[in-house]
């Protein structure tokens, strides 16, 4: 399930995005960033300059820093430097509670690394408590009902807010069960203890209703476009934005985002319709 299973998806990733381009990334995107979201299908950890990369979001003043990780090579120290630097949030990628589920799913993952590196952030956020801890669950039909163990397993750790997410298929991964159907009679019991245990412990839960659960999509997805850049070594947001002589202000301008926005604002709800993807809303609680 993890895209690092997916030997095709590895190969178009591969890549290191150059050191000395950082301040040209800076200036191009993150002046009017409201979030600067690090590592999303691609591990960051493995990136040896991801120090410099967290002090860029801090020297734009990005008001929330947030990494995406598996988890799997985080030393202490390490960790802590990051936050010394800026880092606001860490999300931490869950496909199972056991060891086995665990390590079917995430391919190269080591269950007993994931659970040191929770720890080590639980001692971090004793230093830095403004430090915020996500766990991000993808659930299928084979892991879903583990969901009601997670926090005998998580006893300890500091989990600020614990988010689950359906299952999609991203690429040629080695799991290729993508159905729910088996987990909706029970996912608003299963949701309605965690709900409760999350609530014991002052943690945030997020997740989709079962009717989101259905439908699949979300009005959200219509602005997706205006409000999310994303950039990798081998992507940058739109093949037309020369981000290294342009801001993105600049480009907004020249492409007529402005006008774009109002247009979708009178637009008849039919049309609006048409424009819907499959962006999942969740409940907060």
């Amino acid at each position: 399930m993890c895209y690092f299973t997916d030997k095709d998806y590895v190969k178009k990733t591969k890549g290191i995005f150059p050191v000395e381009d950082l301040p040209l990334l800076g200036k191009a995107l993150l002046k009017r960033a409201l979030k600067f979201q690090i590592g999303c299908g691609k591990e960051p950890t493995l990136y040896k300059d991801l120090g410099k990369v967290i002090q860029l979001g801090k020297d734009y003043q990005v008001p929330y820093i947030s990494m995406t990780t598996n988890a799997n090579l985080i030393e202490r120290e390490e960790l802590k430097n990051w936050c010394q630097s800026g880092l606001d949030e860490i999300t931490v990628s869950l496909h199972g509670t056991v060891k086995e589920t665990y390590e079917e799913m995430m391919g190269k993952g080591d269950f007993q690394k994931f659970l040191q590196t929770l720890r080590y952030i639980t001692e971090v956020k004793e230093e830095f408590p403004d430090f915020q801890l996500r766990v991000n669950y993808t659930f299928n039909e084979d892991n879903f009902n583990e969901l009601v163990q997670f926090w005998s397993v998580f006893e300890g750790i500091k989990v600020d807010v614990l988010q689950i997410r359906p299952i999609k298929k991203l690429g040629n991964t080695t799991y290729s069960n993508f159905s729910i159907e088996k987990i909706l009679p029970n996912y608003q019991e299963v949701c309605d203890l965690l709900k409760k245990e999350c609530r014991e412990r002052k943690t945030t839960l997020m997740a989709p209703s079962l009717k989101q659960l259905q439908t699949d999509v979300s009005t959200a997805s219509i602005l997706h476009d205006f409000a999310y850049v994303y950039t990798s070594p081998t992507d940058f947001y739109k093949e037309d934005f020369k981000w290294k002589k342009e801001s993105y202000d600049q480009y907004q301008n020249r492409k007529g985002f402005q006008k774009k926005i109002i247009r979708l604002l009178f637009s008849s709800n039919k049309k609006l319709q048409r424009l819907l993807s499959q962006k999942l809303n969740y409940e907060i609680s």
